[in-house]
């Protein structure tokens, strides 16, 4: 084992397996941003793709359903939430990959955990039916999902590819239980990276950067606005008041639902090619711009509070303080008129 692991760290005798109809991959949510681009990537690959959708009859889904080659474009509903669709999944995996009566002798070759859901929200603000779903949907979802199809994985020494974020490398404001759910996943990954090793099942990390303004993992953002600002106290209404308000104005470009696009950086989708065939994956993906990649460098040398400041910048959203100053000087401005 120790002479595998040198080998990989070092890179020597990897090679990349070709792909084909026969080699069978499992993506969860397709409905939009990076899964429906994935699932349209690998269908390109010519490989045969499950694609997980969370609404069957969302826009996405149906465009995945009609295209060219349908035999290789599988389109099912799951919702992580509940346990009877994953048992669902896992029935139709399996009835496709043990078909004595198909002549393709299909490989189940990969599983890619890419649903996932956020609220923005500084803490005290999110209701405790907002934190749940982050925690129930990208960590307890996924880790439920990937339990039940574990045989499979290990029969066929399937690749698991947890798509995590930036988020699980370093927490940013507004987004605590969704940064909470990505490094529960990111350390998740790695043990079981480890445990999956003597079985011949690799384990990835796959970091793909941000596709907030190219997905719908935010579009419900000014329904979770109103459903804290309801939940909200007298007291909260008026210590947070204008304060609330700038933010959730702020998140408006990220509101509302997109219609399905697929990702035409290449340069992620060649990473996530490697990540799929090389036989010798690194543990983990880091697709970003080179601002997130100095941002992270000065994240790991630069003391605590000095990181704080870099996190604030880095996001560049209204703060409390700034919007106060705002309303004083209105106030001293109405009052010298």
């Amino acid at each position: 084992m120790l002479r595998r692991a040198v080998s990989r760290w070092l890179g020597w005798g990897a090679n990349h397996t070709k792909v084909s109809p026969r080699n069978v991959i499992l993506i969860t949510g397709c409905d939009s941003g990076l899964g429906f681009s994935l699932a349209l990537y690998c269908h390109s690959l010519n490989m045969t793709v499950i694609s997980a959708c969370h609404n069957a009859n969302s826009p996405g889904a149906k465009l995945l359903q009609h295209l060219s080659d349908p035999k290789r474009m599988i389109t099912i509903e799951l919702d992580l939430c509940k346990p009877d669709t994953i048992e669902e999944t896992q029935k139709r995996l399996q009835e496709l990959i043990m078909n004595p009566n198909d002549e393709q002798q299909y490989q189940f070759t990969a599983l890619v955990n890419n649903a996932g859901t956020m609220c923005f929200g500084e803490y005290e603000w999110q209701t405790w039916q907002q934190i749940e779903m982050q925690i129930n949907v990208n960590l307890l979802g996924t880790m439920r999902l990937t339990k039940t199809l574990m045989p499979l994985i290990r029969q066929h020494r399937a690749r698991i590819i947890n798509v995590t974020s930036h988020c699980g490398l370093q927490a940013l404001p507004a987004l605590s239980a969704y940064a909470a759910t990505k490094a529960g996943l990111r350390f998740w990954t790695d043990s079981l990276r480890m445990e999956m090793q003597q079985y011949g099942v690799e384990v990835i990390n796959f970091i793909p950067g941000s596709f907030v303004m190219s997905s719908n993992i935010s579009a419900r953002q000014q329904e979770h606005a109103k459903a804290m600002f309801e939940e909200f106290t007298e007291e909260q209404r008026e210590f947070y008041g204008a304060y609330f308000k700038r933010f959730n104005d702020y998140l408006n470009v990220v509101s509302g639902f997109k219609p399905p696009n697929a990702v035409n950086d290449q340069n992620l989708l060649e990473k996530f090619k490697e990540c799929l065939t090389t036989s010798q994956p690194k543990t983990i993906y880091i697709h970003e711009p080179w601002r997130y990649r100095w941002y992270r460098y000065l994240f790991r040398i630069c003391p605590a509070p000095f990181v704080d400041w870099l996190c604030i910048k880095f996001c560049a959203m209204p703060t409390y303080q700034q919007v106060q100053k705002e309303l004083q000087l209105t106030t001293s401005k109405n009052n010298c008129l």
